[in-house]
């Protein structure tokens, strides 16, 4: 279960609600490799209402605190080590988890998860776009990565037509499995 816990402002005796699962929002956004435009848009909001979340002068409300919560929360959750690759670990995560961002949109992946050529926003409602993005996403990304940007549903779903690098496809074959 995910808590929000709010944390005082250090200037004042004021609540502060910049902060999700002891993240603020700053953080949340820079794991996710955003810009506040992007998260703004992301969560279909302004980049201003972002701005001044960081900023302390306004809090998130409704379901998009609960969306941060998730975000921060993807940071934390177990994952199974499978081994290496040129000297970099295979980590993915264990068991279910919550989407942040459903297959329901149109995203820009952030530039440290998509630097290919191919760059660019990608429909998640087109399958065929979904296993692109959700193959970058599981080629380049972190196990918080993967609980943010792929839903765990639809990759069962796609799978195995996500066309992950070769020495990812056993990994993932297993983790499929078990969400499945």
């Amino acid at each position: 279960m995910v808590v929000d816990l709010i944390c005082h402002h250090p200037k004042s005796d004021i609540v502060d609600a910049r902060y999700h699962n002891d993240m603020a929002v700053r953080e949340i956004r820079e794991l996710m490799g955003l810009s506040q435009a992007d998260l703004a848009e992301l969560l279909g909001v302004t980049q201003p209402a972002v701005s001044a979340w960081e900023a302390g002068r306004r809090e998130p409300t409704g379901q998009v605190r609960g969306v941060l919560a998730r975000i921060a929360a993807a940071r934390n959750g177990p994952t199974r080590r499978y081994g290496e690759w040129r000297g970099r670990a295979i980590e993915l995560p264990e068991g279910g988890w919550t989407p942040v961002v459903v297959p329901d949109r149109v995203v820009t992946l952030p530039n440290r998860l998509d630097w290919t050529p191919r760059r660019g926003r990608r429909d998640l409602r087109d399958r065929e776009q979904r296993a692109g993005a959700y193959a970058q996403v599981l080629d380049e990304g972190t196990p918080a990565d993967i609980r943010i940007w792929i839903d765990p549903d639809a990759l069962a779903d796609l799978w195995p037509d996500v066309p992950v690098a070769r020495h990812l496809r056993g990994p993932v074959a297993e983790m499929v499995a078990g969400l499945r």
